[in-house]
């Protein structure tokens, strides 16, 4: 491996594993406020705090035109004025914030809305947030981002205690408390990165404008398309199959966010890594080598996941939810299908140019609904499974063709659909009743994804070997 290859794989590695401590530090934060939020909150408050929180987080793209993606990515490019970008930024965000005011404003005035002022000030507040953050991120300040998610972590629970426990709150300290952690760790975020030297009225920039919006509007249908894909399943068990199934489709689906949770740390790192690496010298085999690493354990996870899927479904479900088991495999191999298709988007967020990838995940939105809905009415939970199986897979053959296409990658694909192939088997068979021959045909799948890349065995044996001998050598002196 040239030094240049292992410079970008420690820089990429190292990054990931600051993600991976930032995000489950915020997860972990997260799981410690779900026994308050349950405990001094009512059923309909915490619904209907919930429902206004992700709310904001879908308004965000669509109210900005996309700001904060086309904030990151544009940052890590150096040609960039960032003075210019960073005041464009605010603008499209400031204005999307106008936008939400007055539509809070109306649904106040006109349907008596109580939380309308509340609601506004929390997406003004991830407004903030978003921007500080991303656009640290996008400069290199790796660690100092992680920080930032901390430090919203811990506001956020020292805020919630206070508003909502202490004070006894309800939806409106639920949602303030959001706010105030938000604008915590964005103030700490201006002034820690300097990012007010970047903020110039007079920097505004209507080339460098129109360029951010041409990147980031195909990525606002995207996104919503990509919420279709993600989320329709369980509407359209509700409305072909009733609220008893839609509710074991939903438990079903949780398993499936390991890999989800899994590939959205090391995409945070893998943006970064592919937009600063397009178009340099040896980037080709850069990435054909990332993503041999990455298919190999993401499939081997997702293998291992299902065939171990009944036993942990034991665990984690009870009662009339232990009938979800059966649906996990195919759900995790959707999921793993859809961790490759994410693995490509970064390609096209590098070479700015998102069209085609709005483009494959419209078309996975409508083969979702479309092959969810018909075999739905006939097969029940079976019908929105395979949709979404569906789904995601016409989605990465559409973005692996049109990248392999594009960039002229050094690969074949051969071990990937092999890879893909044993996970299937193993899905196939664990949604049957466990059997002697079932268990042999999972375990020798598992163990051929294991060995199924022994350049990637190998390369793990000796950097542990080499780890080791470090520690030994430390040691000894």
């Amino acid at each position: 491996m040239v030094s240049g290859d292992r410079g970008r794989l420690r820089e990429l590695i190292g990054n990931t594993v600051l993600f991976a401590f930032g995000t489950l530090g915020v997860k972990l934060v997260s799981f410690v406020l779900m026994p308050l939020y349950t405990t001094v909150m009512t059923v309909e408050e915490y619904g209907v705090a919930e429902l206004a929180n992700n709310s904001t987080e879908v308004l965000l793209p669509v109210m900005s035109l996309g700001a904060v993606e086309a904030l990151y990515r544009f940052s890590i490019d150096e040609e960039v004025q960032k003075r210019s970008l960073f005041t464009n930024s605010v603008i499209l965000l400031a204005g999307g914030a106008v936008c939400v005011g007055v539509m809070c404003a109306v649904a106040r005035v006109a349907l008596g809305y109580t939380f309308a002022l509340p609601v506004f000030v929390l997406f003004a507040s991830v407004c903030s947030y978003k921007a500080t953050a991303q656009f640290a991120r996008g400069c290199g300040h790796v660690k100092r981002y992680v920080l930032y998610g901390m430090t919203n972590a811990i506001a956020l629970l020292a805020t919630t205690y206070w508003l909502v426990v202490h004070a006894g709150g309800g939806v409106s300290g639920y949602l303030w408390s959001y706010s105030i952690a938000h604008f915590a760790a964005s103030a700490i975020a201006f002034v820690a990165s300097r990012e007010f030297r970047f903020l110039s009225w007079s920097s505004v920039d209507l080339t460098l404008l129109k360029r951010m919006l041409g990147y980031s509007l195909p990525l606002v249908p995207n996104l919503i398309a990509w919420w279709v894909v993600s989320i329709s399943g369980r509407y359209i068990v509700l409305w072909c199959c009733g609220a008893g199934d839609a509710g074991i489709f939903t438990a079903a689906s949780k398993l499936p966010a390991v890999i989800n949770l899994g590939t959205s740390v090391f995409q945070l790192a893998w943006q970064y890594s592919a937009s600063k690496a397009i178009g340099s010298p040896g980037s080709g085999v850069f990435f054909v080598r990332v993503l041999r690493g990455y298919a190999w354990a993401v499939l081997l996870l997702s293998g291992a996941v299902i065939a171990l899927s009944r036993q942990i479904s034991s665990l984690l479900l009870r009662s009339d939810f232990g009938v979800a088991w059966r649906y996990v495999p195919l759900l995790m191999l959707a999921a793993a299908f859809g961790a490759l298709s994410i693995f490509f988007e970064s390609f096209y967020q590098a070479l700015m140019d998102n069209r085609m990838l709005m483009v494959s995940t419209l078309v996975g939105a409508v083969v979702n609904v479309i092959v969810g809905m018909l075999l739905s009415m006939a097969a029940g939970l079976w019908g929105a499974v395979f949709g979404m199986l569906s789904a995601y897979v016409v989605m990465f053959g559409i973005r692996a063709y049109d990248i392999r296409r594009r960039m002229s990658l050094p690969m074949t694909g051969l071990r990937i659909y092999r890879q893909l192939a044993l996970v299937g088997v193993i899905a196939g068979v664990s949604s049957f009743e466990a059997s002697p021959l079932s268990v042999s045909v999972t375990g020798a799948s598992v163990l051929l994804l294991l060995l199924s890349d022994l350049g990637i065995v190998s390369a793990l044996r000796n950097e542990a070997r080499v780890w080791i001998n470090t520690r030994v050598g430390r040691g000894v002196a």
